[in-house]
């Protein structure tokens, strides 16, 4: 999870204070359909919401886009590098924007649930080389975003069983390795909560762990967890993982 970051996932809808890069979802991400085009769920439809993002790289304009839209954005660190989007000025629905967002960077937003979307390479055209990042030895990216949210998930059920932990009071990043059997086996902190105690939980907890499914071909370790505080009006749901996210590197 701004985990970019997983701009998702199982945090919730992100708020101003809470700016999201890659996110972890819920959701299974195979479920997901196409949001190119503008579309928005029949059921309920978006409203219209004023956006004001200039061109600029993609990661920091993804950033703008979860908090103005409050939709989960998950993306792998790589797709985003060296990217830059559109320019989004105006009013429009969030599928609407993401698609501008988008357009020229070869990328499409998946939405996977009402507030929830991920970002994938667009499909290569037929007779058109497959591109870079759909390499299938770097491994298919939605298999490794819903992997994410596979880990997003057991960290947080972890966490939220253990009171001194319980997402929402406290902001720390924390990088950890998974190894092939689906154990963590490694951890470091990024920054501390000024907690000791916390601290030491916190990587004691992710050290017993063991993830429901072995990693993916192609994902990237270490992985980066971001947990951040919240209001309190919206602690309840223990869902204070900002997202979790690659560093950028390959095993």
């Amino acid at each position: 999870m701004s985990i970019g970051y997983l701009s998702r996932g199982l945090a919730g809808r992100p708020s101003d204070a809470r700016r999201l890069c890659v996110l972890m979802c819920l959701c299974m991400l195979g479920a997901g359909s196409d949001v190119a085009m503008g579309q928005e769920s029949p059921i309920a439809p978006a409203p219209r919401l004023t956006f004001d993002i200039p061109a600029q790289p993609l990661t920091s304009a993804l950033e703008s886009y979860g908090a103005t839209s409050r939709r989960e954005v998950l993306y792998d660190a790589r797709l985003a590098t060296g990217r830059v989007s559109g320019e989004v000025r105006g009013v429009f629905a969030p599928s609407e924007a993401l698609q501008i967002l988008l357009d020229g960077t070869g990328l499409v937003g998946r939405l996977t649930s009402e507030n929830a979307v991920v970002i994938v390479p667009l499909a290569p055209a037929a007779g058109q080389r497959t591109t870079p990042d759909v390499d299938v030895r770097k491994g298919d990216p939605v298999v490794r975003a819903r992997y994410y949210a596979v880990v997003q998930e057991r960290v947080r059920e972890a966490f939220c069983k253990d009171a001194m932990l319980r997402p929402g009071r406290y902001r720390i990043a924390v990088q950890f390795w998974i190894a092939p059997t689906g154990s963590v086996q490694q951890t470091r902190l990024l920054s501390k909560t000024g907690d000791d105690r916390v601290d030491n939980a916190i990587e004691t907890t992710l050290r017993g762990l063991t993830m429901n499914e072995v990693p993916p071909p192609g994902i990237s370790q270490p992985l980066t967890m971001v947990v951040a505080p919240r209001p309190s009006e919206r602690m309840q749901d223990c869902a204070g993982i900002d997202a979790i996210r690659t560093s950028g590197g390959t095993n």
